[in-house]
């Protein structure tokens, strides 16, 4: 199957009566790219993702994945998806060891020194029924039957909820390598650190609208900078607080820490007025990209 266009949103909406969980939401993951997807709970990732694997169907829009429809076609590419859901699932009386060459009957050609590096690198447990298992064991089995068959396409809900630290930089590997042999990965998380290790890009959605992509490679790309300034005396934060496009907070009583959301010419203008001593840009961690978008959410 050709790779191309791995996965094509296109205006999609999905209304419940007078409820709209997603809202004409449009995107496009590229060959070989890690996308990350972060939202606050009901911001409609869990909605997106089931769409797009054909649990429910969209109210308006399209979902084309390797330039097939995804409701037209939905059982010709299962078999090109790879996906661990957040709230996973498994029989509870089998074995990891059933449940893996159970779904290998369902697929063609498994690589079974694949699934034994997997099992091994993640120290799964296989033979212990699954209700006996922890959270962590459990998700390393989803894990491996999202991967086993090296699809095209992954599909990771909260991938490493219930994983050691130890567990996680396995994990962070197995996605890279993914992405190496090009392969395309949609991960929807709530762990920033995860999120800013693997991801290229990453879409923020809230209240059911995506509200922008952000490259994470490309920093001169975001929509905000942040700046440390210092002083020669103490300044009156309250001089800064009504410009916009301009947040402040103090950082110690002469310097500052400015927040310039679209323009620069805002920012200097507004400090130009007062003598500097120093002025340092600064680094712009996926946190603060976060908490720009959703501060009225935690608040």
């Amino acid at each position: 199957m050709s790779i191309k266009n791995p996965l094509s949103i296109i205006n999609f909406s999905k209304n419940y009566d007078k409820f709209t969980a997603v809202d004409n939401l449009t995107l496009e993951i590229n060959t070989g790219e890690i996308f990350g997807f972060l939202g606050p709970n009901g911001a409609g990732k869990s909605t997106t993702i089931r769409t797009i694997l054909n649990f429910i169907f969209p109210s308006n829009g399209s979902i084309n994945i390797f330039g097939l429809d995804s409701v037209q076609d939905a059982v010709q590419l299962k078999k090109h998806i790879g996906y661990l859901a957040g709230d996973i699932a498994l029989y509870e009386e089998m074995t990891g060891d059933q449940i893996l060459n159970y779904l290998a009957d369902l697929q063609e050609d498994t690589d079974w020194d694949y699934v034994k590096d997997l099992v091994k690198r993640l120290d799964a447990s296989l033979y212990q029924p699954i209700k006996t298992l922890s959270k962590g064991n459990k998700q390393k089995i989803g894990l491996i039957q999202a991967f086993m068959n090296k699809p095209n396409l992954l599909i990771l809900d909260e991938p490493t909820s219930g994983l050691d630290p130890l567990m996680k930089q396995v994990f962070y590997e197995m996605v890279l390598e993914m992405k190496q042999a090009g392969k395309s990965i949609f991960i929807s998380s709530h762990d920033l650190t995860e999120i800013q290790k693997v991801c290229d890009r990453v879409g923020f959605i809230r209240e059911g609208k995506l509200i922008a992509i952000e490259d994470l490679y490309d920093k001169n790309s975001m929509n905000f900078k942040k700046y440390k300034v210092q002083f020669e005396k103490k300044i009156n934060l309250k001089k800064f607080t009504i410009i916009e496009g301009l947040k402040s907070e103090y950082y110690n009583e002469d310097t500052l820490i400015f927040t310039v959301t679209g323009s620069i010419d805002i920012f200097i203008k507004a400090i130009a007025r007062y003598k500097i001593i120093t002025l340092d840009e600064q680094e712009t961690s996926l946190e603060d990209v976060f908490m720009q978008y959703y501060e009225k959410e935690v608040q």
